[in-house]
C-alpha cells in the first residue's frame, strides 16, 4: 500500500481502491437482490443503537445499501465486509410506507417494520467505529441528493 493509501485509509477510512471495489460490490448485491436494480441510485447507510444496561453498555451497528428511485426506497442489510446480505425490503405508497429526516438521520418506515439510519460521507479509519462500517467514501453531494429524497417523501 502506498503512503497515499495509507493515508486515505486512515483519514477517509477507505483507499481509491476499497471504494472502487465496495461500490461495485454494492452495486453487485443490489442488482441480484432487486429487479431493474439499475433503475435505483445506491447510497451506503450505517446505525448504531445503544442499549445502557447498569453493568454493560452494548453498541450494535448496522449496515445497509439503500437504492432509491422515485417512489420507492429498497433496503438491504449487510456486513461490514459486503460478503453476506439479508433480503430485500421494499418501502413505496402502496405498502404505507414514509421517508423522513431529522437530525442528520434518515427514516423510511410502513406499518410492519421501519429503519433510521445514516447516510455516510466517510468513515475514519482512525476511529474505533471505522471497523464495523464498510470501507467507502461518498461525496457530500450524493449524500445531499439522497437527504432531499427523503425530504421530499415517496410520490
Amino acid at each position: 500500500m502506498a503512503l497515499m493509501d495509507l493515508f486515505k485509509k486512515a483519514f477517509m477510512g477507505a483507499t481509491d481502491e476499497e471504494n472502487r471495489k465496495n461500490k461495485a460490490k454494492m452495486r453487485e448485491i443490489f442488482n441480484i437482490s432487486v429487479a431493474n436494480g439499475d433503475d435505483y441510485k445506491l447510497i451506503y447507510c450505517h446505525a448504531e443503537n445503544y442499549t445502557n444496561a447498569v453493568i454493560v453498555q452494548v453498541t450494535r451497528h448496522s449496515n445497509f445499501i439503500v437504492g432509491y428511485k422515485e417512489g420507492e426506497v429498497v433496503v438491504i442489510p449487510v456486513n461490514a465486509e459486503l460478503t453476506e446480505y439479508g433480503d430485500a425490503m421494499v418501502f413505496n405508497k402502496a405498502n404505507e410506507s414514509f421517508t423522513k429526516t431529522s437530525l442528520g438521520f434518515c427514516k423510511v418506515g410502513n406499518p410492519e417494520v421501519s429503519f433510521q439510519f445514516v447516510p455516510v460521507t466517510y468513515e475514519p479509519g482512525i476511529t474505533g467505529e471505522a471497523k464495523y462500517s464498510v470501507a467507502i467514501t461518498q461525496s457530500s453531494a450524493e449524500v445531499a441528493e439522497f437527504k432531499n429524497f427523503f425530504k421530499k417523501g415517496l410520490q
